[in-house]
């Protein structure tokens, strides 16, 4: 059965265009938080002449009230490390006929990107240091409706889903403005589910899938262009120890179909409050024409906190590296990193 994400969409958009009616916002609140990286890491095998030193940092501007009729309005401001205006959110909460869901119009990551790799790690995945893997992101980044409902139908069965009306358009545009994607993007929708398995304590599953539609219009040798991705996950903790696999499918058609397919491994344990351990591994597969590559990505991480200020420290290798064979990298890396 097809899902028409765009009837969807409608019936989501005309509930909150009733509910803002003849609406007031009462006093609000605005604030201003963030965050800095500073990092030394040394690579080895391909590509290593390269400055190991790193900043990164990011502003979040905030601010929340309420309409005359209880509706919850939040929104949403991050900067980028240039200070430039970067992605952009705007909440609503208890809509009228939404129930306990939230509605949002937002491009601050998508269903579908936020579970990529849930496997239980103590700093950093396998793939942060080393290695490029094109695994499951939907269309993160771009603007689009967001709808969540944290327990369906007191299931505790998380569902979250979005709708693009054009993927990869990218951040909110200006007022009464539009803008558009290259390549013949056209729309796209993502929904992931997740929960906690009942009586077995500390055991949770996960599953989501995208599809991104492009137009084969003068692609030679192509009548579909659309991207399918799917991932599953599974997670289990039992006192300081968890575990968790996970796998993950991209599909691109094209003239050249390719597909991703990734597994994802990871352990942790939390040696004290403040200190963690985790050993995370990937192997992602790439097919394309009837030719295999696999990239085997490895690292070992570490954490330790205090207060606002987080130490970490990975270890990792990847063996065909970007999916090039005989291609190696290795990287050692320390950071700190503070809230405020």
């Amino acid at each position: 059965m097809e899902i028409n994400m765009k009837n969807i969409t409608k019936v989501g958009l005309s509930a909150l265009a009733g509910a803002l009616a003849f609406t007031s916002v009462n006093a609000g609140e605005m604030s201003i938080s963030g965050s800095m990286e500073g990092s030394y890491t040394k690579k080895g095998g391909h590509n290593t002449s390269s400055n190991p030193l790193g900043m990164d940092k990011e502003l979040s501007i905030t601010g929340s009230g309420e309409l005359d009729n209880g509706v919850g309005v939040a929104y949403k401001q991050t900067t980028t490390d240039a200070l430039a205006f970067s992605d952009s959110e705007l909440v609503f909460t208890n809509v009228p006929m939404l129930g306990d869901a939230s509605i949002a119009m937002t491009s601050t990551g998508s269903p579908i990107s936020a579970i990529d790799d849930v496997t239980p790690t103590a700093f950093e995945e396998a793939n942060a240091t080393v290695g490029s893997i094109d695994d499951v992101n939907g269309s993160d980044g771009t603007y689009g409706i967001r709808y969540t409902l944290a327990d369906a139908l007191g299931s505790g069965v998380k569902v979250d889903a979005m709708y693009f009306f054009q993927h990869g358009a990218g951040d909110a545009n200006a007022d009464n403005a539009t803008a558009s994607a290259d390549n013949g993007n056209e729309e796209g929708y993502e929904i992931t589910l997740q929960g906690s398995v009942p009586m077995v304590d500390g055991l949770s599953l996960g599953a989501g899938y995208a599809k991104l539609d492009k137009s084969a219009e003068g692609t030679a040798n192509a009548d579909d262009l659309d991207t399918h991705e799917g991932t599953m996950y599974a997670k289990y903790s039992v006192g300081a120890l968890s575990v968790g696999v996970q796998r993950g499918v991209v599909a691109i058609a094209g003239a050249n179909d390719q597909s991703f397919d990734s597994t994802y491994l990871g352990i942790s344990y939390a040696v004290s409050d403040n200190l963690s351990l985790s050993y995370n591994e990937i192997e992602s597969e790439k097919s394309q024409e009837g030719t295999f590559v696999e990239q085997d990505m490895d690292s070992i991480s570490l954490s330790y906190t205090m207060g606002g200020m987080t130490i970490g420290i990975v270890d990792a290798e990847a063996d065909n590296a970007a999916y090039t064979v005989g291609r190696t990298q290795s990287a050692r890396s320390v950071s700190m990193s503070i809230a405020f």
